[in-house]
């Protein structure tokens, strides 16, 4: 039995071994079964080599299949809270991506009090300690802090607290002071410095101030990562003050990714909700064959990630509108429909 158990060990081990060297290789969907194996052989739920494979499982799992991500989350959740601190950083962070991707505002605000909390009691025990411990999460400590800041004033934005949430913005834009700063912590905290000035900029479209567009603009221009993210807070706003953003979307629309590229579930997420909000401020300015046009570019976009929520709200405003589609707009509607159909 002893020779049993040790040799049971010892092929667990060896499929540990190649797993972590697929996974390190981008060859995620490889290692998935590798860990799955680990996980239906092992009978301790708190084994350290089982929560690990937990969790590179999920991370193998999450792709852009919305139903997929929320399988996988699902799964997961039981599991995350037992992972060694550092390692928790990294699977909360995921977490709170993911439940974005998923609208599930509620577990976005907790993941991201849980990230804030965790990478500051990590880094709290660090100066503590006056010495940088052998961590071993993927990232820089910084981009955890940071980020646990950048949800919670992504929350507050959500609830349309947008002076409380200008304060977290500030702190995630200053985090200069920060210790144990390395190259690649310096480059973060620089990082956060850019995404603060942008979300400034949309915090003061959410208020309906259009007057900063230009100004906006130019910081778009040199921040073309961050396009995506900016085009769509401006049309969102435009929609809902009634404002006019014809200049940027000129200018800078056909920088998007296309219809048809391979999409993360972050910006597959994003691109969903620029098409679909574009299609509403070309239906709120009579232009009815471009709102239908964008309408469509949203739903294969919500087809093509399984998303079924932003699937329905498609559907339903293409049919307060079909009376202005074309012969060839409704049968491109019908085939995206039939799941037969690629723009």
């Amino acid at each position: 039995m002893t020779n049993v158990r040790g040799l049971e060990t010892e092929l667990k081990d060896q499929f540990f071994y190649v797993a972590e060297y697929l996974f390190k290789e981008e060859k995620k969907a490889e290692a998935a079964p590798l860990y799955r194996y680990i996980i239906d052989r092992e009978t301790d739920p708190h084994d350290r080599t089982f929560l690990l494979c937990q969790f590179r499982l999920f991370q193998c799992l999450v792709g852009v299949s919305s139903e997929g991500n929320r399988e996988a989350l699902a799964n997961f959740e039981a599991f995350y809270s037992d992972l060694p601190e550092d390692i928790r950083l990294d699977a909360v962070l995921l977490m709170a991506n993911v439940c974005y991707s998923l609208s599930d505002w509620k577990k976005v605000e907790r993941y991201g009090e849980e990230l804030h909390t965790l990478a500051k009691n990590i880094y709290q025990n660090l100066i503590n300690e006056k010495n940088v411990k052998n961590l071993q999460m993927e990232r820089h400590l910084v981009v955890y802090y940071g980020h646990g800041l950048r949800i919670k004033g992504f929350i507050l934005s959500m609830q349309g607290r947008y002076e409380e949430a200008k304060k977290y913005v500030a702190q995630y834009s200053d985090l200069g002071w920060f210790e144990f700063l390395d190259e690649t912590g310096k480059k973060e905290v620089e990082k956060f410095k850019t995404w603060g000035k942008g979300n400034m900029f949309i915090l003061e479209l959410n208020t309906g101030n259009s007057s900063i567009l230009p100004e906006f603009m130019e910081y778009l221009e040199g921040n073309p990562d961050i396009i995506l993210q900016g085009m769509l807070a401006a049309v969102e706003s435009a929609n809902k003050f009634n404002f006019s953003v014809d200049d940027m979307l000129k200018k800078f629309c056909g920088k998007l990714p296309p219809i048809n590229a391979d999409v993360t579930y972050i910006n597959g997420t994003q691109l969903f909700h620029f098409w679909f909000e574009k299609a509403k401020y070309s239906f709120n300015r009579n232009l009815m064959i471009n709102g239908i046009d964008e309408l469509l570019y949203a739903l294969y976009l919500a087809h093509k990630m399984k998303y079924y929520t932003g699937f329905e709200k498609c559907a339903s405003l293409y049919r307060e509108h079909s009376d202005y589609a074309t012969e060839q707009q409704k049968w491109n509607y019908k085939h995206i429909v039939e799941g037969v159909f690629d723009l």
